[in-house]
């Protein structure tokens, strides 16, 4: 099935959003705003011909947001009604399939880290990255002189059975 894929930019006034859309994504509109001003409009909206939205009404609500004037629309040719409602629903659904691999994810992110890059930019909360660190857990400002005490301690060698106090 070969058939000719065009991105062309839009203007928003002419897109409009499918009034039966399912999804319900208005508190996502800051993080992909977020994401589409420091990546740029990567992922084009999926459109018929008459400016109908298949797939992209959160990015569409972000470039309104962000103010701009057109976004980058791949034209649904070739596609029937009934195929354009199955792509809908499917387009949305498929990426919720997938599971992370959470040591690679991890990887990533100490990378990201690494080059102090702002995590929260890649749409995942601060308490989502630090819930996958669960060995991490910082002390709290008020704990901190807390960890500067030496408790005391007694060790026994076990060459010679004498005993110290490990904080001297």
């Amino acid at each position: 099935m070969a058939y000719k894929q065009e991105i062309k930019q839009i203007s928003i006034d002419k897109l409009i959003e499918y009034d039966r859309n399912p999804r319900i994504n208005d508190h996502a509109v800051d993080k992909i705003a977020a994401a589409i001003k420091e990546f740029g409009f990567r992922v084009p909206i999926i459109a018929r011909s008459d400016g109908l939205i298949v797939d992209g009404h959160l990015r569409l609500k972000a470039a309104k947001k962000l103010g701009l004037n057109s976004v980058p629309v791949l034209l649904a040719e070739n596609m029937s009604e009934t195929q354009i409602k199955a792509f809908r629903i499917s387009v949305n659904k498929m990426a919720e399939l997938a599971d992370w691999d959470l040591e690679l994810l991890k990887l990533e992110f100490d990378d990201l880290k690494a080059e102090d890059y702002d995590l929260e930019l890649t749409g995942f909360s601060e308490d989502e990255i630090n819930n996958l660190y669960p060995d991490f857990n910082p002390a709290e400002a008020e704990d901190q002189s807390k960890l500067d005490v030496i408790s005391s301690k007694i060790v026994e060698c076990p060459n010679c059975g004498h005993e110290f106090d490990s904080s001297k």
